[in-house]
């Protein structure tokens, strides 16, 4: 019986290579992409920061439209008031996460 020997490299792609030789002979190749570690932090704080984010460009609209006499502001105002108090629970779990993460 031959022996069994197995060669790994990574090819020219950045993809694993994987050959099966029994003795001289290839019996099997395989190719796999390589292991990466995600780093979670990144998108703790970019969602921190865009929910942030909506909750100024919301409180514009109410700072806006609160001075306003007309009906319509008024009711922009209502709305965007309650877009900020939709906003802030999700931006409080995210800071907790960023604080503690």
């Amino acid at each position: 019986m031959s022996e069994i020997t197995v060669r790994e490299y990574t090819n020219e792609y950045g993809l694993k290579d994987k050959w099966t030789y029994e003795g001289k002979r290839l019996i099997r190749t395989e190719m796999t992409y390589p292991k990466t570690k995600l780093n979670k932090k990144p998108k703790i704080m970019s969602a921190k920061q865009e929910l942030f984010e909506q909750i100024a460009e919301q409180f514009n609209i109410l700072q806006e439209n609160n001075e306003g006499s007309t009906k319509t502001s008024q009711a922009k105002a209502r709305k965007a008031a309650g877009e900020i108090k939709k906003l802030i629970t999700p931006y409080k779990k995210a800071n907790m996460d960023a604080v503690k993460g």
